[in-house]
């Protein structure tokens, strides 16, 4: 698979970031990008249609990143998306959780370009 190809939702509430992650992606080849602004909304955008790869905060207000990613992996008609929880909290313990909820892997926030081709060469092998 090409990053041209992936479908990637990003989820963050705080715009800058959101905006700041789809310049990344597109700085990375990925054309089809799609953003919401909590995990609620993102179901509702995956319902429509299921993504390839999604990064989501972990701190968002109603449904944190490891509830959203919970939900995506407990609803079969979500597909099975690789998902990238990116947050400020670092630590080991914190992406020991991400992991054990499901997550592919763990970014720190500010996300940097060659941690997210790294991640997604990893993931989708390109």
């Amino acid at each position: 698979m090409e990053a041209a190809d992936l479908d990637v939702l990003v989820v963050d509430d705080h715009e800058a970031m959101r905006t700041l992650l789809v310049r990344i992606l597109a700085k990375a080849g990925v054309h089809r990008v799609r953003s919401a602004e909590n995990g609620l909304e993102a179901l509702d955008t995956l319902r429509q249609r299921t993504a390839d790869l999604i990064l989501a905060d972990n701190q968002m207000p109603g449904m944190s990143g490891i509830e959203f990613l919970a939900a995506v992996r407990s609803d079969p008609a979500l597909g099975a998306p690789k998902i990238v929880i990116v947050s400020g909290n670092t630590g080991a313990a914190f992406a020991m959780e991400a992991v054990n909820a499901g997550a592919n892997d763990v970014l720190a926030k500010p996300v940097l370009l060659a941690d997210l081709l790294t991640a997604i060469n990893r993931l989708f092998a390109i």
